[in-house]
């Protein structure tokens, strides 16, 4: 007999794929060779295809420049990659929350000393819900000269992500999530 299952936890990684992610990767794994591996159809497909999940991403998120799209294995390789690539060992001051896990947004620049390089932020939180205003949090970077990188691993696919229009220097997220990619 069929049983139904209630899955609840998005918030790790989207379960039930859609059926068209489920057909390419099926035609990926059948008729894709590697990119960048050899100049036959296989491999040039395989890089057409890359280059074209970016400038659907830049598009996506209002990136600027399909070039800045960078894949790597996770959000968290990512976001090390941005910060270690950008800031020196510095010291780091930490935006609290309260009980309900809101931020006062007058803290960003509260906590703003001379030798502060950027903001980095979560989006949304995994556990309590609550999602950061990051176009007024990017309009405080912008406005003291910061970079502004945002964790968008649980809203990208949920919540509007505009990069221009909400100042975002560097966007880390996983496609495994909201955006129902293959894990």
């Amino acid at each position: 007999s069929h049983q139904a299952m209630i899955y609840l936890d998005n918030a790790a990684t989207t379960r039930q794929k859609p059926q068209p992610v489920i057909d390419a990767v099926v035609l990926a794994m059948t008729t894709l060779g590697n990119s960048a591996r050899g100049t036959h159809e296989g491999s040039l497909s395989a890089s057409r295809m890359i280059y074209g999940t970016r400038e659907k991403l830049a598009t996506f998120f209002n990136c600027p420049r399909p070039d800045h799209v960078v894949f790597t294995a996770n959000s968290t390789e990512a976001l090390n990659m941005a910060i270690c690539g950008l800031l020196n060992p510095v010291s780091l001051s930490f935006v609290p929350a309260d009980r309900q896990g809101r931020i006062d947004y007058g803290e960003f620049e509260r906590l703003i000393r001379p030798e502060t390089r950027a903001i980095i932020c979560t989006h949304a939180s995994n556990l309590t819900g609550n999602a950061v205003d990051i176009g007024r949090v990017g309009a405080i970077a912008h406005a003291h000269g910061l970079i502004f990188l945002v964790d968008a691993s649980q809203t990208a696919g949920v919540l509007p992500i505009d990069m221009e229009a909400q100042q975002i220097d560097l966007l880390c997220f996983t496609g495994h999530k909201s955006l129902m990619g293959p894990q």
